[in-house]
């Protein structure tokens, strides 16, 4: 058994020989809650849809707060958000996703991922990052990057009027919600590349901004096109810089965290994730 992954509350193995044909399978070994979530994805939602995703193997009861969830462990590339035709392939596929996926009822019943959601998070962060940047002593360049993350919060707190209007434009539907290569592998089905993303922890119901935020929007437009026929190009690129915004607050949210006396803070990834959220601002029209 080898050790893939290993966080503060979960921990993720491969086990070889124990699956179909002597294949190998994925152990992941996480909190009771978390695994209830992906049983109701792989059991309820995932098996009625038309899209690539591992075999879902069954689950164990664990010890204490903890359960086993087991999956088939999936060979392949990584995906790259820089390769045009991984972002056309997650287009397809987040395209059939969010089509076929709001029209199942226990997508309905995920929690909700709507935008009131990341505006909490926004408000976390800023609420953290202010009450400590003068309690933890930070270099001037780390603590220009937490100001300007907190100046960054209140900007698009003062915008948000206009954010829940762009969101407005898009259907409510089953997300992912961290679909980053990270979590996705791309492996060759019938002579044909298909997309296989895991780890569904943070997936809900709501607004499909942050599926969006790195793929092709042409090919996800041309599969849902038929089922959303009053979404527009422009409605998608919207969504497409909102996915980054509430992706970036996600990001923020967990940094914050750490921006407590008693964590090892660090800045390093805040400043990356500063960067990125100064992008994602600059791509908007915003009104006055």
């Amino acid at each position: 058994m080898a050790v893939l992954k290993k966080r503060f509350k979960s921990a993720i193995f491969r086990i070889g020989g124990v699956g179909p044909a002597s294949s190998s399978i994925v152990a992941k070994y996480c909190q009771k809650e978390v695994a209830a979530h992906e049983r109701v994805v792989y059991e309820q939602i995932l098996r009625g849809l038309p899209v690539s995703s591992p075999r879902y193997y069954g689950f164990v009861q664990g010890d204490s707060n903890y359960d086993w969830v087991f999956l088939e462990y999936v060979e392949g590339q990584q995906y790259s958000r820089e390769r045009a035709d991984h972002a056309i392939l997650a287009g397809r596929w987040l395209g059939l996703l969010h089509a076929l996926g709001a029209r199942v009822p226990a997508a309905a019943r995920l929690p909700g991922r709507a935008s009131a959601y990341y505006l909490q998070h926004l408000r976390t962060t800023g609420e953290k990052l202010q009450r400590n940047q003068n309690r933890i002593h930070l270099p001037a360049h780390e603590l220009a990057t937490v100001k300007g993350v907190i100046s960054q919060c209140n900007f698009l707190e003062s915008h948000w009027g206009q954010i829940e209007r762009w969101c407005d434009r898009m259907p409510s539907t089953l997300l992912h919600g961290d679909f980053k290569p990270r979590n996705v592998i791309i492996r060759t089905v019938n002579g044909l590349p298909a997309l296989f993303p895991f780890d569904w922890e943070v997936s809900g119901w709501g607004v499909p901004a942050e599926d969006l935020a790195y793929i092709d929007l042409a090919a996800y437009r041309d599969v849902v096109q038929c089922h959303w026929p009053g979404v527009t190009m422009r409605d998608l690129h919207c969504m497409k810089i909102v996915g980054r915004i509430f992706r970036g607050l996600c990001e923020f949210r967990w940094e914050s965290v750490k921006f407590e006396p008693d964590w090892d803070f660090s800045a390093i990834k805040l400043d990356i994730y500063y960067l990125r959220m100064k992008e994602a601002i600059e791509m908007a029209e915003w009104e006055e």
